[in-house]
């Protein structure tokens, strides 16, 4: 109940103030109504209230825990839904992203692995392809080698089986060509030089068997036939006589020029020229000079017995290169002239070893090496060669003796010679030679306007002592390097 009928001061006890009854009544009041606001009779005011204090405070801190919670697990619910909206928002897109990646490196490697294999099929084509050009009118690195190669066989102008005569016994002054005065066995000649010996077997008219060819040497102390397959794939050469008077280089006259000359294995020498018509004075020089003023006939052709037109050439400033005629007769008329002697610098004997051609195009560097290698591979195949030996034949290049070098360079021991050209964008061609018989070629071109860029790379077995040098317009422009054999 309301304090409501106080008199006008209250006296507290235990103090000697004293307040308003409207004070007192007041406080009263708001006492009890804190009370009441707590849920609790009043009943005992001052001895109440901090109960109802502390019941309101719980109240208080629980409903604004309550709201504080509310609002918490409320802002909770909107960071999750964001984030999961967010997740699978990231999701999806980065879902898109990898499919768009995985398209794109599976269209790249596609047209990576479509572009290599047209790559590697053009370079195959650019190193390889004989039938026909590669783009237009440019033909592989094969095929102008190949070309390279017919060129250097024409200009030999030796065919297979061709027999020429040499100053030189040695094989290095006559390239692809086999000795024919020693009576040479090749045991594996249909390996070594496959053409030849199918040359040989196409003409049996130059073969005999091997009883009739030791006869013939037995008793002619030569054969001029061809032994063919004493056992399978194999060949003996003839074996001509050395000494005597044998023809070793002639031309015939031809429509064009009259000229002819033969030449002999001793140095003789007769040339001579026919002509249909003549003029007055002519400066007659000879095919091949003479080593010393030549014996000359002349001839005249005569139309009449009795006239002295018929007659009266004279022949002065003889020399051994030629001569300078006069002719006396009616000019119009035809006359010749021949010329005999021994041949400058061919003096009597020079001249006498007869050379067969075995081969015009690209063969190992000598015959030699060929039977060597040839009999070593055997000599492993056979069991013949210790592991030791064999592990060494295996690796028998020394890398860690590899060194540069500069051309002309001579072998100091056995081994290989690398050197590279690096592309151009001309055409260029070069060499290298063995011992000046040029064992590998390099060509490159660029025509239209457009270039075009070649390299070439060769390895060539070189014996020690032996020089190889670079011929052609273009020398190697890169690496020079020498390796050797192991244990040489």
């Amino acid at each position: 109940m309301n304090i409501q009928d106080k008199v006008d001061a209250v006296y507290i006890p235990d103090s000697p103030s004293r307040i308003k009854a409207t004070d007192y009544n007041q406080i009263k009041n708001e006492i009890q109504s804190a009370i009441e606001l707590a849920g609790m009779k009043p009943e005992k005011d001052v001895i109440q209230f901090p109960t109802a204090i502390k019941q309101l405070t719980e109240q208080s801190g629980a409903a604004e825990m309550e709201k504080i919670t509310a609002e918490g697990t409320k802002q909770v619910g909107i960071v999750t839904a964001a984030g999961t909206a967010q997740k699978s928002a990231v999701e999806t897109v980065g879902a898109e992203q990898v499919s768009a990646v995985e398209s794109a490196g599976t269209a790249q490697v596609s047209k990576v692995q479509k572009e290599g294999s047209e790559q590697v099929a053009a370079a195959k084509n650019w190193a390889s392809k004989t039938d026909g050009p590669v783009e237009e009118d440019l033909y592989s690195a094969k095929k102008y080698a190949q070309d390279a190669a017919q060129s250097a066989q024409n200009s030999r102008g030796l065919a297979i089986g061709q027999l020429v005569w040499s100053q030189s016994s040695l094989a290095k002054d006559n390239p692809g060509c086999l000795p024919a005065w020693t009576g040479e066995y090749y045991p594996n000649a249909a390996a070594l030089y496959p053409d030849f010996y199918a040359w040989v077997k196409s003409h049996p008219e130059l073969c005999k068997t091997k009883a009739e060819y030791d006869e013939l040497v037995n008793t002619a102390q030569g054969c001029l036939f061809y032994v063919v397959d004493e056992v399978e794939g194999s060949l003996r050469l003839p074996k001509y006589k050395l000494g005597g008077r044998v023809l070793v280089d002639s031309k015939q006259p031809t429509a064009t020029s009259p000229s002819w000359y033969n030449l002999y294995s001793d140095g003789w020498l007769e040339q001579g020229a026919r002509y249909e018509t003549n003029v007055n004075i002519e400066n007659i020089m000879f095919f091949k000079p003479f080593a010393s003023v030549p014996l000359v006939l002349t001839s005249v052709q005569s139309t009449s017995r009795t006239s002295y037109n018929d007659f009266g050439i004279d022949v002065y400033n003889l020399t051994t290169t030629g001569f300078t005629k006069q002719d006396l007769r009616t000019v119009g008329m035809g006359w010749g002239w021949e010329a005999k002697g021994y041949a400058a610098g061919t003096p009597m004997g020079n001249i006498k070893y007869p050379w067969v051609c075995a081969y015009n195009a690209a063969i190992p560097a000598s015959t030699a090496q060929a039977a060597e290698f040839i009999q070593t591979v055997s000599e492993m195949q056979t069991s013949k060669l210790d592991k030791a030996a064999s592990n060494n034949f295996i690796g028998f290049v020394d890398t860690t003796a590899g060194i540069s070098i500069t051309l002309p360079y001579t072998a100091t021991s056995n081994g290989w010679i690398c050197c590279t050209w690096n592309g151009d964008n001309a055409y260029s061609s070069g060499a290298l030679a063995i011992d000046g018989v040029n064992v590998f070629y390099h060509l490159s071109s660029a025509r239209d306007g457009r270039d075009s860029y070649w390299g070439s790379t060769a390895l060539i077995p070189i014996r020690k002592g032996q020089i190889v040098t670079s011929t052609g317009t273009v020398p190697p422009n890169g690496n020079k390097l020498f390796f050797p054999f192991k244990n040489y």
